[in-house]
């Protein structure tokens, strides 16, 4: 269950998502809660935690496949004069 106001996850930035797991983090550090709403916010913060990982997979497939179009093979590297071995090729 999503409290009042809180977007599911697949709507949210990775920033609001990080956001919303620092508030329930304090919460859950700094409030008697109720077993209940213990589990319920719980709940919610393994779903945003999965959220995050699934963004930040994403994006480290995406960093890769660029890298990976950008600096071409090891013989387009060599042949290049610009390209020095302490500088990235882009």
């Amino acid at each position: 269950m999503t409290p009042k106001g809180v977007q599911p996850t697949e709507t949210q930035t990775f920033e609001q998502m990080m956001e919303r797991l620092e508030a329930l983090v304090k919460r859950l550090e700094s409030s008697n809660l109720s077993l209940d709403e213990s589990i319920q916010a719980y709940e919610e913060g393994t779903k945003l935690v999965k959220g995050c990982r699934t963004i930040l997979d994403q994006a480290e497939k995406k960093i890769q496949t660029l890298t990976q179009e950008g600096v071409g093979s090891k013989e387009d590297l060599e042949g290049d004069p610009e390209n020095k071995d302490d500088e990235l090729p882009f």
